[in-house]
């Protein structure tokens, strides 16, 4: 027999945003699912080890994973960029895919130089967080972080045009504020999401460290006075 959630919501982020961070403090609690990127085919949240050339995102690929990571309250989470459900879903499919209308989480960074810096840095080690061990060390590459500035904020513009276009308002989030205060941003979402939590709900022990430095700063500070080399 399905189960069929009570709750299903998404992440909708960009690359670098902080998605990992929230998804790993919302599973944390134990009330909020489990929100993995379930629509990147190279580490999905069905744990495929290998990439799915013949792979058909459908209402069956994600009732299985309700199946494996809803928590025992019915609430079932997701995290995507949106670039990814352009690729292997649709925008004007990606409802449908959920048997229960979906709740929307819009995660942002108003730095993005920052952000763009922050891809860079992780296309170039292969390190996207700090459990994974950078394979070489990085170079400041001006024209790599213009580029990876346009993609990020593409895909947070798609996001927005998404939302514009079906009328919807997500319950947003902003990186820089999540960092700031992360058990006052969790309280909000499970408010936001109608999940009941306990008065003494904790902040969940992080598993995840800052990977910005201060290479990071001397790159943005080169970046910003448009240094080529």
């Amino acid at each position: 027999m399905n189960i069929i959630p009570s709750t299903c919501y998404l992440i909708a982020s960009s690359p670098r945003s902080g998605s990992q961070l929230l998804g790993e403090l919302l599973t944390a609690t134990g009330l909020a699912g489990f929100p993995d990127e379930h629509f990147n085919p190279w580490h999905m949240g069905d744990a495929t080890k290998f990439f799915p050339y013949d792979l058909l995102y459908g209402p069956g690929h994600i009732q299985q994973l309700i199946e494996k990571h809803t928590t025992p309250n019915g609430v079932f989470g997701s995290k995507a960029h949106y670039l990814q459900v352009i690729d292997f879903v649709g925008p004007d499919l990606l409802e449908s895919l959920y048997p229960t209308p979906l709740k929307y989480i819009s995660l942002f960074r108003r730095d993005f130089t920052r952000q763009g810096i922050s891809l860079a840095r992780a296309v170039q080690t292969d390190s996207y967080n700090s459990g994974m061990q950078p394979v070489r060390n990085p170079a400041y590459n001006y024209y790599q972080i213009l580029q990876c500035i346009r993609e990020v904020r593409v895909d947070a513009k798609g996001w927005e045009t998404f939302f514009h276009r079906r009328r919807i308002e997500p319950f947003r989030v902003v990186y820089e504020e999540l960092v700031a205060d992360q058990m006052g941003t969790l309280r909000s979402i499970l408010e936001y999401l109608e999940i009941n939590y306990p008065a003494d709900l904790h902040e969940p022990a992080p598993t995840q460290k800052k990977q910005a430095d201060s290479l990071s700063d001397t790159w943005v500070e080169k970046f910003n006075h448009g240094d080529r080399e």
